[in-house]
């Protein structure tokens, strides 16, 4: 209950006009402008925002031969064609309507035929001589399709229009953007803000804006709304860059982080809702017995709740935040619950015991202001094959307003146990208007790796995090020990029963469970799988959930089709709970009026957890999952049916002993009955 001088809340939304979130003047600065390209005639636009050729644009000085809209291939990698020209065709291209100033570099986004393909793309600036750049055909058969930048950059600053021509060789050339860096620019990624995630605690200013979300689901937290949740706050969805390290501002997800020193020595935050209510705080609202998360109009409650509005805040190497509530409520760790059906975010008893969030919070646009920007370099979860991992990641740095180009580096870099450090940079200087910048990772041994990117252009220097975690295979056996929330990457497996949710499997150490929860979409990683199919590439976070061992997967894994259907292992001895999640067949049991048998002793409870129908008072073969719940074994039925004749039920009586005879070299079974082979069938 909540206390009694806590007022319900009146849920009337309060209009505020945000003017920071909504209303931002572009700025035309020394930047970056690019071009997509839309048509044969060479249209073109800015994002959004499609090209008039009047201010902007292009003039088509030669039509090229087709346009081809882009698409993903099933991997997601980007296949976009763009504007194509053919073998033989010389002059396609166009020229821009705007006059450039100080043209340092031309940028141009493109792909080829499936095999083939390779040519000549001029470009002159003004009436200054052409520049060019040499089209090859790709080094793999097949690759062309995939889309590539190549950077021409100029001989010197240049002024005036922009002018470009196409001189296809063999095949067909796509161009699909073309990106000028000048002095005069379309505007730079810092004429808006943008929401970044928050890599240490130190980044957090009073007063910050703030979203709270989780990149892997797609998820962030909503507002607090009773007609859909009075105990806990909504998740909505969250539009993300591909490597989680930025989040679109949306309305519904942003708070105000506001610093507090509770007493004299411990420094906090309380997260207020500004936009919606006039007095709202983030509240741990549980009491002793619930999981709950509310916005309520009070920080502290004297009778039951204690610092209920106040919050910790610390901010691990890979962005995730552990936010731990200060009051007496149970629940005190602010997670994402995927599981709950809608999915939410509440407070919980122990960090990790659901998914945990990340911090974003909102960079101002940098107008005038000189200044370097890089986001943190995530690897992720990387596996070894064949004892070793290489991966490379490039990242965008942007750079605003700067005069000199950018000196890039690696310090604090982790190393493995040889001494041998695993990052590197394929360059160590970038454009002073920001580009991309190549890290590699090498590592032979599984650990948790990191080092600090510093970019340095003059005075103006910028750092950002770089790590990556690396996971040899895990078995079954050696993962059901790991710690509760430990991500792991598991071996092969085989899928023993699939049912909604639950996904048994197992390897030639162990059983344990797949708990299905989905992708961002609710999708679930496991749909369609069949009792048999073999699964790899399974990464998740490990639960042993109040005895039962399973795994939430965190991605997409890879399944195939197995010889046939996972056969169930016959079981002689005592169950314990070392075989739970086993697929198991207990042969010749009775299922008593109480839904229960009695195996080796062991009285075991019988669950129609699949829906089979329970067959009691007959003598039956038993094929089960065995699961375990709270404190005792259960069996899940998958089957019963009619025990095989592989043996024989023996009922002597005082006149005829059952005995063994040997007749011609042949074995077989004598009782009152008649005589019988060990496997029980009748002989004549």
């Amino acid at each position: 209950m909540r206390p009694d001088n806590e007022k319900r809340m009146f849920f009337t939304m309060k209009k505020i006009v945000l003017f920071a979130f909504l209303l931002w003047t572009i700025v035309m600065q020394a930047g970056v402008t690019t071009y997509t390209f839309t048509s044969i005639n060479w249209a073109s636009k800015q994002g959004a925002t499609t090209c008039d050729n009047v201010s902007d644009g292009w003039i088509c000085d030669q039509a090229a031969s087709e346009y081809q809209p882009g698409r993903n291939d099933a991997a997601g990698e980007l296949m976009s064609k763009g504007v194509g020209v053919k073998t033989g065709t010389t002059g396609a291209g166009a020229t821009s309507v705007r006059s450039f100033t100080n043209v340092r570099q031309i940028r141009l986004n493109f792909c080829l035929n499936s095999s083939k393909g390779k040519g000549v793309i001029f470009v002159q600036v003004g009436n200054n001589d052409v520049d060019s750049l040499v089209i090859r055909k790709p080094a793999v058969s097949g690759s062309g399709v995939y889309n590539r930048d190549s950077i021409l950059t100029l001989d010197g600053s240049k002024s005036g229009n922009v002018k470009f021509w196409v001189k296809c060789i063999e095949n067909g050339i796509y161009l699909n953007t073309l990106t000028i860096r000048a002095e005069e620019g379309a505007g730079t990624p810092f004429t808006t803000s943008s929401y970044r995630l928050v890599t240490a605690e130190e980044q957090l200013q009073d007063s910050d804006q703030i979203i709270i979300g989780v990149p892997s689901a797609g998820r962030i937290m909503g507002y607090f709304d009773e007609t859909i949740s009075q105990n806990n706050i909504h998740a909505i969805r969250g539009s993300f860059s591909s490597d989680g390290n930025t989040v679109a501002a949306r309305d519904e997800a942003i708070y105000t982080l506001r610093k507090f020193m509770l007493g004299d020595t411990l420094p906090c935050y309380y997260i207020q809702d500004e936009i919606r209510y006039e007095e709202a705080y983030l509240v741990a609202s549980g009491g002793r017995t619930k999981n709950r998360l509310s916005l309520w109009t009070h920080l502290y409650d004297s009778r039951t709740y204690g610092n209920y509005g106040y919050w910790t805040i610390a901010v691990g190497d890979n962005g995730d935040a552990t936010i731990c509530n200060l009051g007496n409520s149970l629940g005190r760790y602010l997670q994402y619950n995927a599981g709950n059906s809608p999915d939410l975010f509440g407070c919980y008893q122990q960090q990790g015991m659901q998914t945990p969030v990340k911090i974003y919070r909102e960079v101002q646009a940098l107008g005038d202001v000189q200044g370097i920007v890089a986001p943190m370099a995530n690897f992720g979860m990387l596996q070894l094959n064949d004892g070793v991992v290489d991966k490379t990641m490039t990242i965008e740095v942007n750079a605003n307003r700067l005069t000199e180009e950018i000196q890039a580096s690696l310090t604090d870099v982790s190393s493995d146990s040889h001494g041998q450090p695993v990052f590197s940079l394929l360059q160590n200087r970038i454009d002073r208007d920001g580009d991309n910048l190549s890290i590699c990772f090498h590592a032979t041994e599984p650990g948790h790796y990191r080092a600090t990117l510093t970019l340095t252009s003059g005075p103006i220097v910028e750092t950002a995090v770089v790590m990556a975690q690396v996971a040899g295979l895990q078995h079954v056996v050696s993962a059901v020990a790991q710690p509760d929330y430990s991500t792991l990457y598991m071996g092969e497996l085989e899928v023993t029963k699939k049912f909604d949710r639950y996904i048994f499997v197992r390897d030639a150490t162990g059983s344990m469970l797949l708990y299905d929860t989905g992708d961002s979409s609710g999708q679930r990683y496991g749909q369609g799988l069949l009792s048999g199919d073999i699964l790899t590439g399974v990464i998740g976070r490990f639960q042993n959930y109040f005895g039962l061992p399973e795994l939430l997967p965190t991605q997409t894994f890879s399944s195939r089709h197995g010889s046939a259907d996972a056969l169930p292992e016959i079981m002689t001895q005592a169950l314990d709970s070392a075989d739970v999640c086993r697929f198991v067949k207990l042969p010749r049991v009775v299922i008593d009026d109480d839904n229960s048998i009695v195996w080796q002793g062991e009285q075991i409870p019988v669950v129609d957890a699949f829906g089979v129908g329970i067959i009691p008072q007959e003598t039956l073969d038993l094929t089960a999952i065995v699961m375990w719940s709270w404190d005792h074994l259960e069996l899940w039925i998958v089957n019963q049916t009619s025990p095989v004749a592989t043996d024989l039920e023996l009922h002597p009586d005082s006149s005829c002993e059952p005995r063994l005879v040997i007749e011609n070299g042949h074995l077989f079974i004598v009782t009152h009955q008649g005589r019988f082979t060990l496997m029980g069938n009748a002989l004549p």
